[in-house]
């Protein structure tokens, strides 16, 4: 079976079983790599370099994300809609 494959699965069941999304992001990497043969350095090499090109835009969504709840704790929302 393909190591992407299994990885996607290994992601896929630990998400069913509530584990934290980014725990079973990182799981399933080192399953794939693994099985994929790049060894621990490898995957943990790869791993990084794949967060790395990642990281402002997911910084981006973070900050979105704190701004969005910030508003609607505020009652903002709920002022506007009432309006």
């Amino acid at each position: 079976m393909n190591a992407v494959l299994i990885a996607v699965l290994v992601m896929l069941i630990l998400s069913v079983v509530r584990v934290h999304v980014v725990l079973a992001l990182f799981i399933g990497a080192i399953v794939g790599g693994l099985l994929g043969g790049l060894g621990l350095d490898g995957t943990m090499l790869a791993f990084q370099e794949g967060l790395s090109g990642g990281a402002q835009i997911a910084l981006s969504y973070a900050l979105l994300g704190a701004f969005a709840m910030a508003v609607a704790s505020s009652g903002l929302p709920n002022l506007l809609a009432n309006w």
